[in-house]
Parts: structure tokens; sequence; C-alpha cells
């Protein structure tokens, strides 16, 4: 990425935005709350292993923790045009903390059941859903938009950190520790966003008023989506990625404990991997100058996470797996850097935020391919599961490659 005369340099713009107190706030929760997130996946699905739960619970954890997002994505961003954006994030944090506050007083107790864990991870899971669009309004809203490709790579590095810090901080509380302490910890993390959030004294009105038009808006987006090509191929993609090969990460737990034979531990340090992966491939893509062909980033990482995650469900030591889930990280930040990109470059301004509404019913759909996963692996095994999704996954990417301009074409910005 080059930057224009007069415009500041990245690194210029993060410390701009970092100047910014009320975005710093904003940011120290956000880190608190990705490492909360990702660290609670791996305590709840170890949990459920623990109360005597099968793989297909496991995955059902992560099914339930994404069905919200299928559900309620595009009214989420319409609740984040038409309400208080910083009261939308207060609420959202606010019930994380009980949640997980009464998750801890049931397994202190003794009492923790499938059911407790499951309705707990559709609430979160929720709670996700509805702050995620009014997070990133408000950072817009706190740093504006010179300003907002600083914000928005700061949030990517704490969104990578804790999905790296959080699972390897599950396995090692788990393991020394105990459920307890480790969802006391869950619950001190949830509570310092809070009050991070609290203390941010912007605030902003609602930049829309009036009644919800819900399904005109839904439908300018989907229409859209489905008329041009290269947004077409990539929601295509998303839905091949998230019900192939995102919702197989439930199982990794079940693979690391089972066929792998490791500890809590081990576990935690395997499942971050792929964040090590992503961390670094990602800080690789943004120093790429002048990149036009997004598609093909897009493509090759999704074919190099699908192959070596093809690769791990086929591994037969603890060593191999870390390596292959360490490439498949690689693979994951090409993904995901492109997705929402290519999107929001090939959309026209008055119909971007129903687009980006229709990549998250997309992303969605992991909450379906969970389910799925989850009974194959209950039927044959973890890997067999793993491997199965993932093939299917390679598969059906090459027509998408072969019959869509999204590797040919150059993605051109739409003003």
């Amino acid at each position: 990425m080059t930057v224009a005369a007069g415009s500041p340099s990245r690194s210029g713009s993060i410390r701009a935005v970092l100047r910014n107190a009320d975005f710093r706030l904003l940011w120290f929760a956000g880190g608190m709350d990705n490492s909360g997130r990702w660290m609670e996946a791996v305590v709840m699905a170890l949990l459920m292993l623990e109360i005597g739960g099968s793989a297909l619970q496991v995955a059902l954890l992560f099914a339930f923790r994404w069905a919200p997002m299928l559900a309620f994505a595009m009214l989420s961003g319409m609740v984040a045009d038409r309400a208080n954006r910083w009261l939308v994030i207060i609420v959202a944090r606010g019930v994380a903390v009980a949640v997980t506050a009464i998750l801890l007083a049931l397994v202190a107790g003794g009492g923790a059941r499938p059911e407790h864990l499951f309705i707990g991870s559709l609430l979160l899971g929720w709670l996700y859903v509805l702050e995620f669009p009014s997070r990133r309004s408000f950072i817009y809203e706190l740093v504006g938009g010179q300003q907002v490709v600083g914000a928005m790579s700061l949030e990517t590095i704490t969104t990578t950190i804790g999905r790296l810090a959080g699972p390897l901080a599950a396995g090692f509380v788990v393991g020394q520790a105990g459920f307890t302490v480790a969802f006391a910890t869950l619950v001190t993390l949830y509570a310092f966003a809070f009050v991070f959030t609290l203390m941010v004294r912007t605030r902003v009105p609602p930049r829309a008023s009036g009644r919800f038009a819900f399904w005109s808006t839904a439908a300018a987006g989907f229409g859209y989506a489905f008329r041009n090509p290269i947004v077409r191929a990539v929601l295509a993609g998303t839905i091949i990625f998230n019900a192939l090969a995102f919702s197989v990460e439930s199982l990794f737990p079940v693979v690391a404990t089972e066929h792998l034979g490791v500890g809590p531990e081990l576990t935690g340090v395997l499942i971050s991997a792929q964040s090590f992966g992503t961390l670094g491939a990602a800080l690789a893509i943004g120093m790429i100058p002048n990149l036009r062909y997004h598609g093909r980033v897009f493509c090759f990482g999704m074919a190099v996470q699908l192959a070596s995650l093809i690769g791990f469900a086929l591994s037969p030591w603890y060593s191999l797996s870390f390596g292959l889930l360490l490439l498949s990280g690689l693979g994951a930040a090409g993904f995901s850097t492109m997705q929402s990109t290519i999107i929001m470059l090939s959309s026209p301004p008055e119909i971007r935020g129903a687009a980006l509404g229709v990549l998250g019913q997309c992303i969605g759909v992991a909450a379906v391919g969970g389910v799925i996963v989850g009974f194959v692996a209950e039927e044959l095994s973890a890997r067999a599961a793993v491997g199965f999704s993932t093939g299917l996954g390679l598969a059906l990417l090459i027509p998408v490659i072969v019959f869509s301009p999204l590797v040919r074409r150059p993605v051109m910005a739409q003003e």
C-alpha cells in the first residue's frame, strides 16, 4: 500500500489514533473482550468433554455460538444505524459479565451441565453479533475517515492476539488451576472490557432515524450481491469456508485430546498455532504496495488453509499437527483480510452496508457446518469429520476459481 502525498503514513496514522483517549479505552476493552472470547470457546469445549460430553456436543457449542450471526447479522447492522452505539456496546459487555458469572457459579458449585453451556454459548454469540457493527461504527465516529485505516489495523492486531492468547490461557489455566479459576478469569476479562467502555466519554447520536426498512434493505443487498460477479464469488467462497473449514475448528480440542493424546496445556498451544500464522501473514499482506488482484490472495489463502487442514486430519504427530495449523493460519490471513475488503471495494456507498449484511449472513452458515461435522465426528471420528469437510471445501473451491472473475480480474473501487 502506497501513501499518497499529503496523507499520513500507516504508522503515523496509528500514532494519531492512539492519541485519542476514547479510542484507547475502546481498544483496550476490545483486547480484553477478544482474549476472553477465544479463551471461553476453548474452556467451554474442554469442560464439555470433562463432564461427559461427546464430540457432537462440542461441535454444537460452536453451532450455538454462530447461529445468531446467521439469523441476526442484517438486523444488527440496522440497530447500529438507529441506536446509541456506545449504549449497545455497554449493554452487550454488561450482559456478557452476567452470563459468565452465572456459568462460574454453576461450575464452582459442581452443577454445570451441557445444556447450561449451550445456553451460555448461544447468549454470548448473540451479544457478539449485536455488538460487532455498533463497535465498528462507533470507532469510525471516534477517529474519522482519515484515521480509520490505522484504527482498523489496531483492531485486527488485537483480534489476532486475542485469538492467540485466549487458547493458550485457556489450556494453561484449566490444566494448572481448574475450570473454576478459568471462568473467574473470564469474568475478570469481561468486567475490565465493561469498565473500559464505561469510561468512554464520547456519545454519538444515531445516524439514521425512522422505521426499520428491513425487507427493502435486505432485498437491495441480496440483489446487488447476486448481480455483481465479484461479490457473488466472494460470498460463495465465504459460504464454503465457514461451512466446511471454520466449522471444523470446533473439533480441534477433540482431536488434541482423543487422537493426539495431549492435555489442556498442549491443546491450547496447538489451537493457538493458527493465530501465529495469521498474525505474521496479515502483517506481510499489509505491506504489499498497490495490491490490485485481491481475489488471488483471497482464493490462494482459502486453498492453503483447506489443504493444510486436510493434512492436519491425517497427521499422527503433535509437532506435525502444530506445523499444519500454523500453515493454515497463513492461508487464513489471505482469506480474512480480503473478504470484507473486496466486498467494500466492489460495492457502491449506498449499498455497501447492505452488502456487508449479506456477508454476515454467509458467515453465519458456520453454525450449520458445525452441526454437520459434529454428527460426522459422532458417527466416525473427529479427524474424519475434519478431513471430509475440508476435502469437500477444496473441491468446491475449484469451480469458484475457474468460473468466476475473482482471480482473473483486478478489484476496482466503486465510488
